[in-house]
């Protein structure tokens, strides 16, 4: 007993914490509850009966609204880990996204790609002779020629037009879709030896990633074929030449590629970047849905393309100097049911105000009838307590089994959104219906304004506000909050109109019509 007790109290307290409101609302009716058991008056008949019996009916009073809080708060406990064992079965069943997942499609795929600009090593090489004197003046000097290494500094970069068609190809791994795409790139560079001598030059051009793939691969040196003498090594292509005085190159490379979540380019070497131009194109991510990775420049210019789907970025520099990237991340794919666990998520909430309004409604209606019930002196002492523990017993159970009802319908709608085309589907089949068919029983077990209130309340607690709060997700608490003030104000308006009915009864005439009969 004392387990379930900190069990509930722990629950209680992670209410408060997580949804105050709502805790609010359910406290008050649990409250609601516990005072219309002991707000029935006493009875002359058992103040005859002596201070044992009036003790005695008082405590039996107080243990049956503690029994039916109780009740109320174990149903409450049960139902609300029933919709999350819901929404978390739903989830792992769709899109599901884990590290261990990413990395297998990585492995598989491809990894992100990270491409580094071309880098340009020019150097040349001298022959000098060196003398060594022997300590043995009758000795002869020792001469040795060796090469020795000169760098040139010189930036022999004049112009750079870079051009990659990235295209999304989500891949499905588990139970989620993860965001890879495949690449088609154009690079091309104008150099020129600016030095006034022959060099030695190593270009190297590294590739994006180390586990890459890299389908049609193409280099060409002012118009020749020179990928037979290129050497693969450190993940990158070097390629080694002689370069005369003046000479001009027109180097390019180009092949296909795929990857994982983001494309960064960036120039590495510190150098002046000139004449330089990037051309991103991106057929299927609209402008609204583009994203700079970390550390990367926003691009000089964007532009739709010509089927109004996508997205051309220009990166335009020229006499510029510049350690940051330029790159896309791409938007994470739709998931597998993402609409449905949208609305499910919303779903804890959206049953915890039902629950609370229909034991305020329930209760409320019970206050009514047993306050006529005294006005009109129909029964006795006895008869009249009974009436009420009756009917406070009634609204408990028709607030549990309609909580539990509407649990279970929220439940369906996970079940069948795989079978009947996804959440649309099952909306239109299953979730709508079954949530019109409660607010009928509602108005039949409640009739007269009270249960149109009721059932208005639970189509749009139930029905409206996790669909409206589900898709547009910018706005969840704008309609919480909307739906929160209409719930009191509606409990406000319903207990007010309740209080009038009864002070403003006739009381003589049913007296007499009772004695009569």
């Amino acid at each position: 007993m004392k387990s379930l007790l900190l069990r509930l109290f722990g629950r209680a307290a992670g209410l408060v914490d997580v949804h105050p409101i709502l805790a609010l609302l359910i406290g008050g009716a649990l409250l609601t509850v516990f005072l219309a058991v002991l707000s029935h008056p006493v009875e002359e008949a058992e103040r005859k009966n002596g201070l044992l019996w009036l003790l005695y009916r008082q405590i039996a009073r107080l243990l049956w609204g503690l029994t039916l809080v109780g009740i109320l708060a174990g149903t409450l406990s049960l139902l609300r880990d029933y919709l999350r064992q819901t929404l978390v079965v739903f989830q792992r069943n769709h899109g599901r996204i884990t590290d261990a997942n990413y990395h297998a499609v990585e492995t598989i795929w491809g990894a992100e790609q990270e491409q580094v600009e071309l880098q340009a090593a020019l150097f040349y090489e001298e022959e000098i002779t060196e003398r060594f004197e022997s300590e043995d003046v009758t000795k002869p000097a020792v001469l040795r020629k060796k090469l020795v290494r000169h760098d040139v500094l010189t930036n022999p970069f004049l112009a750079a037009r870079h051009e990659v068609t990235l295209k999304q190809n989500p891949r499905k791994k588990g139970s989620a879709m993860y965001g890879g795409y495949e690449t088609a790139c154009n690079f091309q560079w104008k150099l020129k030896n600016l030095a006034d001598r022959n060099l030695n030059s190593t270009l190297k051009f590294p590739l994006p990633a180390a586990s890459g793939m890299y389908n049609d691969l193409v280099a060409t040196l002012n118009g020749k074929d020179v990928l037979p003498q290129m050497q693969l090594k450190e993940n990158a292509l070097f390629l080694t030449r002689d370069w005369n005085a003046g000479e001009a190159l027109d180097l390019r490379i180009s092949f296909t590629s795929r990857g994982m979540s983001s494309w960064y380019f960036q120039v590495r070497e510190p150098r002046e970047i000139r004449d330089f131009t990037l051309t991103l194109t991106l057929p299927d991510v609209p402008k609204s849905r583009l994203n700079n990775p970390e550390g990367c420049m926003s691009p000089t210019g964007v532009k739709p393309t010509a089927d109004k789907l996508g997205s051309v970025l220009f990166y335009r520099l020229d006499h510029a100097i510049s350690g940051k990237g330029m790159g896309i991340a791409l938007p994470p794919p739709p998931q597998p049911g993402a609409t449905t666990n949208s609305v499910l998520d919303e779903t804890e909430r959206a049953w915890l105000l039902i629950y609370a309004i229909l034991i305020f409604g329930f209760v409320l209606g019970t206050l009514g009838k047993e306050s006529g019930q005294k006005l009109t002196g129909e029964l006795s002492s006895i008869a009249t307590q009974a009436s009420a523990q009756t009917e406070n017993a009634r609204a408990v159970l028709l607030s549990v089994m309609f909580g539990a009802l509407t649990a279970c319908s929220y439940a369906m709608l996970a079940d069948f959104s795989d079978i009947l085309f996804g959440f649309w589907g099952t909306a239109a089949l299953i979730f709508v219906p079954m949530f019109f068919l409660l607010a009928w029983l509602l108005k039949r077990v409640a009739p007269g304004s009270s249960g149109r209130v009721l059932a208005l309340q639970l189509l749009l607690y139930g029905v409206g506000y996790p669909a409206l709060a589900g898709l547009d997700g910018e706005r969840q608490s704008l309609y919480f909050n909307l739906c929160a003030l209409a719930a009191i104000g509606l409990l406000a308006f319903q207990w007010f109109r309740r209080k009038d009915s009864i002070t403003l009864q006739p009381i003589n005439a049913p007296i007499q019509t009772a004695a009569a009969s």
